[in-house]
């Protein structure tokens, strides 16, 4: 097959798990020679990685041979160890797991071997590093490490429900219960619970706060279903000053007020002022909240038994 080109062959193929016949292009001068008519193409050692080579015989209109040679390289596999994986002292270590991140197996391939990790058993991080684990010749396989973890011992402390206290007092000492472990020996817990900041009226997050079971411990501090530290508002009254009158069409006075329980906090203050029954005829008029108000730290109560009385006028 003299003076045939030969073109759109590649110098090399990616392993692909079955055979890899490339499609070669055939010029005779300006003419483009068919497949199984003018020409046949067969191919040997084209499936795994190595030298493959690729045999064209001219048949027809033309005879004679033609060979080329091709390559078939490495498939890339990227297989990551799984991270997050532990046990706690003194277990048996768990079957490593990993993932195939990058590339695929091809055809039934299959990743053969198991991770393995840096020896010891004492507490602490252990790297995970590739081990035994291998997909064959035909891959170029990279194995992402990742770290293996030895716990220590577990225990769970779980705040006791329905604490509180009323707004303006001091924070009583939170309680708390061991619900998972326990504590060995002489240990002690040292530490407090703690909540989140705020002094006004509501609900806040009981937190674990400063609480530890010292360096021997994983100590985890469980708050479902939440468990809510709660101020409460504290109870004020007040009461209309008695006797409050005006003579007959003079201005109204300011209407007065003393507390009778409870005590103002903080520096907070009352807003707005008493009412009383509209008006302007000689009687007694009955007084009112009005637009008194305190914030939302206070149970406000008010005595409303009091009377205004608008008196007559002399000549």
């Amino acid at each position: 097959m003299e003076n045939i080109t030969v073109a759109g062959l590649s110098a090399s193929y990616t392993y692909t798990g079955v055979p890899i016949e490339p499609a070669p292009m055939l010029r005779d001068k300006q003419k483009s020679l068919k497949k199984d008519v003018d020409y046949t193409l067969s191919c040997k050692n084209n499936v795994v990685v190595g030298t493959a080579v690729m045999t064209i015989k001219g048949i027809g209109n033309y005879e004679g041979e033609i060979t080329r040679e091709f390559k078939i390289s490495k498939a890339r596999l990227v297989i990551t160890i799984d991270g997050g994986q532990t046990k706690i002292y003194g277990k048996p270590d768990p079957q490593f797991t990993y993932k195939i991140t990058s590339g695929e197996l091809k055809g039934s391939d299959v990743v053969k071997g198991a991770p393995e990790r840096q020896a010891g058993e004492d507490v602490g991080v252990y790297p995970i590093t590739q081990g035994t684990l291998s997909a064959g010749d035909n891959y170029e396989l990279m194995v992402v490490k990742n770290n293996f973890k030895i716990e220590k011992t577990g225990i769970v402390i779980k705040a006791v429900a329905g604490q509180g206290k009323v707004y303006g007092q001091k924070d009583p000492d939170l309680k708390y219960v061991i619900a998972e472990g326990a504590l060995v020996g002489k240990d002690v817990m040292t530490g407090a619970v703690g909540r989140a900041m705020g002094e006004n009226a509501g609900t806040y997050a009981i937190t674990a706060g400063t609480l530890s079971a010292g360096r021997n411990y994983d100590l985890k501090f469980n708050n479902e279903p939440p468990v809510t530290f709660e101020i409460k508002k504290t109870d004020i009254a007040i009461k209309p000053d008695p006797n409050q009158a005006k003579t007959y069409g003079d201005p109204d006075p300011p209407l007065t007020y003393t507390v009778t329980s409870g005590t103002l906090l903080y520096g907070d203050t009352f807003k707005g002022s008493l009412s009383r029954q509209t008006g302007e005829d000689v009687g007694k008029y009955a007084i009112q909240q009005g637009t008194i108000t305190l914030n939302n730290n206070y149970n406000l109560k008010i005595d409303l038994g009091e009377k205004f009385e608008i008196k007559r006028k002399s000549f």
